[in-house]
């Protein structure tokens, strides 16, 4: 794309699909193109950003509002227009009104920070692949993000309470305030804590969410139903079953996991290949013809090792092709 500006990338099929990983040949093309392009790195993560926020949809009657509030603005600022391109420039314009629009509707929604969410300064970051990032909040809480992970939060913590959004992984040490509790939205559920240390696993495309707790007290919610969590327990949420489980953990194998160690007990193919595309940055197809059950440790080993130790082990081989994942029966 010549010249790519905030209005067409968010109407560029192609690069919707990237953001939402939804074709390969488009996440591929897009990763090479943003190599190609470091000066648009910015205006790539900002466009990413509103597609993600864009994900859910709006429903008809927000759609209508804001139609009707673009139709107004267009008619309030209606000049005489003689050249074909000034209509182009018009387009683009309407098109980029209504998504900004749409996108401060869609943060009112999931961060219900303020009576007026669009006054609150909002940060979106979004963690690289294979990538590890550190984050302090406003109110000193530390957050240790895992690849591919997206936390939302207002650059400064307003109101009655301190509401951050999560997709993915990260390991939370709240800062203490009996008065404002700290809640974490992870698509379905809702972590309340008043100040604890806990690991997260919540990515939106995974069946199963975890919340372990190290330090303090925290508290789960789903609709009605409340969970309360005490120190050496996880509760692990399952997306297609909608159940919880209360268990146990490893202290040590947990930490270990937010430092890149991957530890596998059984794991099918397809959470194999989650994992080596968060952690590698690798394309994987989906490949439910292949069956296997895989238990072991993956550290911070090259990923030709990684490869090779998998082959060993399965009655598979695997070897990177193109940057892609490629599986064969021995």
């Amino acid at each position: 794309m010549e010249q790519p500006t905030l209005e067409k990338l968010i109407c560029d099929e192609s690069f919707i699909n990237y953001c939402l990983q939804a074709g390969l040949e488009d996440m591929e093309y897009w990763k090479q193109w943003v190599e190609a392009n470091p000066q648009h790195r910015q205006l790539i993560e900002d466009a990413k950003g509103l597609v993600e926020l864009m994900q859910a949809g709006p429903s008809p009657v927000e759609i209508d509002e804001e139609r009707a509030r673009l139709q107004a603005f267009i008619h309030k600022n209606n000049t005489p227009v003689h050249r074909l391109r000034n209509y182009r420039w018009i387009g683009y314009a309407a098109v980029s009104l209504l998504f900004v629009s749409m996108g401060l509707l869609f943060l009112k929604r999931q961060l219900p920070l303020a009576e007026n969410a669009s006054q609150i300064e909002l940060v979106s970051q979004l963690v690289p692949t294979g990538k590890y990032m550190n984050v302090l909040l406003s109110d000193s809480t530390k957050v240790k993000l895992g690849p591919t992970s997206t936390l939302r939060y207002p650059k400064h913590f307003t109101g009655d309470k301190r509401i951050v959004s999560l997709n993915g992984e990260g390991y939370f040490e709240v800062t203490h305030n009996s008065h404002k509790p700290f809640i974490i939205q992870t698509g379905e559920l809702e972590i309340k804590v008043l100040g604890t240390s806990f690991n997260v696993h919540a990515f939106e495309d995974d069946e199963l969410s975890k919340i372990a707790l190290f330090t303090g007290k925290v508290e789960v919610l789903k609709g009605a139903q409340r969970l309360q969590l005490n120190p050496g327990q996880a509760i692990v949420y399952n997306k297609n079953k909608a159940t919880f489980a209360v268990e146990s953990f490893d202290p040590a194998k947990e930490k270990e996991n937010m430092a890149g160690v991957l530890h596998f007990e059984r794991a099918t193919f397809s959470e194999i290949a989650r994992q080596l595309n968060r952690k590698y940055g690798i394309i994987v197809q989906d490949r439910p013809d292949i069956k296997l059950m895989y238990s072991g440790t993956i550290g911070h080993e090259p990923l030709e090792m990684v490869l090779e130790k998998l082959s060993m082990t399965t009655d598979y081989r695997f070897n990177i092709e193109s940057n892609t994942l490629i599986v064969r029966k021995k």
